[in-house]
């Protein structure tokens, strides 16, 4: 059984993010991540960040999470994602979908 993923919504200055904790990975329930992000886009926020620091595993389903994330906010939107993976990184490349995110590697990056 895997890790539940567990989302704590943070403020660093106005920008909003979302620290994950646990697994992105099939089966998990992604709704209160999305939930989450859904109620950012309404409170008028364009910009967060997906803390994946503390996200151990993630597969095809987490893949798909974070586009879905990127969908949620549209297209005017942005999308950071603070700490991925090198396995993520390398996924996300290899279905051509890196340009859509920023990355940073530092809390102090997020501005």
């Amino acid at each position: 059984m895997s890790e539940l993923l567990r989302v704590a919504v943070e403020t660093v200055g106005e920008l909003p993010v979302l620290r994950l904790k646990g697994q992105l990975v099939y089966g998990q329930g992604f709704q209160p991540l999305y939930d989450a992000v859904t109620r950012l886009r309404q409170e008028g926020h364009q910009r967060l960040v997906v803390d994946l620091t503390a996200v151990d595993l993630t597969d095809s389903s987490g893949l798909s999470a974070l586009l879905e994330i990127k969908q949620r906010i549209g297209p005017a939107g942005s999308v950071v994602l603070l700490r991925p993976s090198d396995r993520v990184r390398a996924s996300l490349a290899m279905i051509r979908v890196t340009s859509l995110f920023e990355v940073i590697e530092d809390d102090s990056e997020i501005t």
